[in-house]
């Protein structure tokens, strides 16, 4: 039976006057073992090995591999691939990979030489993060862990590229990974939605209430909503519309674009009570026009003092406004999200009758494949006509009745009689 993991430890050694080495402390055969190392680090890149792998195999990769650490290790494998990746993704993501290296990667393999790392290495590091407790003091769901892999599969699939022979393979390509469950999008009813606008009237905060009806009214996100100008309104009376040029992405600011080439440039027509707020919206509080370079939507600082017009970030919108309106609205048990607001604008325009191709477009996704991934289950349900007709179609009804059959209505002839019957 192998040793249990993580029983291990590093305790310094020497005193005052004396070169200080470092062992790392475990037990092998249920009795107490030590290695003595030079350097902290490399204790310490031991007893992480101990830790992830178990004393056997830590023994193992010490003996076997440390006569090949002339080798790059997957640190400095990490730190090229990070390093190409910088010009390649927006600042808020590049640290966002940097940050997830170092806090589930490096001290579990970082230390080790890239190419030494097996198929077996990455389960067992999969594995563990399926029962490590994270920063909340939980394990890490399927989708947190399957995007720690991704960013360790794409370091190898970087440095395995031909171009680069920087290692031979790619271990990462037969994890198994926990399955992650599919939750049905959540959204808000009716009421509720409209329970959220008129509370953001009663409190006074007109400012988030229209961003509210905007949000529900287009299936916009809130990085998209926040970055709207006043150049990318189009009223024309009766109808109003709004394109997407831009982005608020987190580090980065206002960025051209938009999340997907779906989304970038797309125009869509304004629709519910969000119009009149956009109307109101497309001038000052002097009663002037806005620039063209304006935003939209903006909001009153609350603090004592003139009132300032200051630009929405998502950390404020959600973590203050959001969550007084839910609040006063009666709404907090039922824990809703400002991304609720997109689910919910699915929803009505499924209720209304728009097809699926017609609520991609809206929504803004590259193929109709990923609103049905992500919208199937919220959406599966088939309209009052169309289960009327099929209702009729599936009824048994006598010979020479007429039954809708599609668009077209077609007489259902008398069934001929078999000599039998006669």
């Amino acid at each position: 039976m192998s040793e249990r993991v993580g029983m291990a430890s590093v305790r310094e050694n020497g005193e005052d006057g004396h070169e200080k080495t470092y062992s790392v402390l475990f037990r092998q055969n249920k009795k107490q073992r030590s290695k003595t190392f030079e350097t902290p680090e490399a204790a310490e890149a031991f007893k992480n090995s101990i830790d992830l792998v178990g004393v056997e195999r830590a023994l193992k990769y010490l003996l076997d591999e440390q006569p090949q650490q002339a080798g790059m290790s997957l640190d400095e494998l990490a730190e090229k691939w990070l390093a190409a990746k910088k010009g390649a993704v927006t600042p808020y993501i590049h640290h966002s990979y940097g940050r997830d290296y170092n806090n589930w990667i490096r001290d579990r393999l970082g230390f080790r030489e890239a190419a030494g790392i097996t198929e077996r290495d990455v389960q067992d590091w999969v594995d563990w993060m399926k029962v490590h407790p994270s920063a909340t003091g939980e394990p890490l769901s399927a989708k947190s862990i399957g995007d720690k892999h991704t960013i360790l599969h794409q370091i190898f699939k970087w440095g395995s590229a031909r171009t680069r022979g920087l290692v031979e393979r790619n271990p990462c390509k037969e994890t198994e990974l926990p399955k992650r469950s599919k939750k049905k999008p959540k959204g808000l009813r009716v009421p509720e939605l409209m329970a959220l606008l008129e509370t953001g009237e009663r409190i006074g905060d007109r400012d988030t209430a229209d961003l509210v009806a905007f949000l529900a009214g287009t299936g916009w996100r809130i990085s998209e909503a926040i970055a709207l100008t006043a150049a990318s309104i189009e009223d024309e009376g009766d109808k109003l519309y709004v394109s997407m040029d831009r982005i608020h992405r987190r580090m980065v600011g206002f960025t051209e674009g938009g999340k997907s080439e779906a989304s970038e440039g797309r125009r869509l027509r304004v629709l519910g009570p969000a119009v009149g707020f956009v109307r109101r919206r497309m001038f000052d509080e002097d009663g002037k026009p806005k620039s063209p370079g304006d935003l939209v939507f903006t909001f009153q600082d609350g603090r004592p003092g003139p009132s300032r017009t200051k630009p929405w970030n998502q950390t404020s919108f959600r973590g203050r406004r959001w969550k007084r309106l839910v609040e006063e609205a009666g709404l907090a048990d039922r824990g809703p999200t400002p991304h609720w607001l997109r689910h919910t604008h699915v929803a009505i325009c499924h209720a209304a009758g728009l097809t699926l191709a017609e609520i991609m477009r809206r929504v803004g996704h590259d193929d109709i494949q990923t609103t049905i991934n992500i919208y199937g289950r919220m959406i599966d349900e088939m309209s009052d006509e169309s289960a009327l007709r099929l209702d009729m179609l599936l009824t048994p009804r006598p010979a020479g009745e007429q039954v809708i059959e599609g668009t077209v209505v077609v007489e259902v002839a008398a069934p001929r009689e078999t000599p039998k019957q006669r």
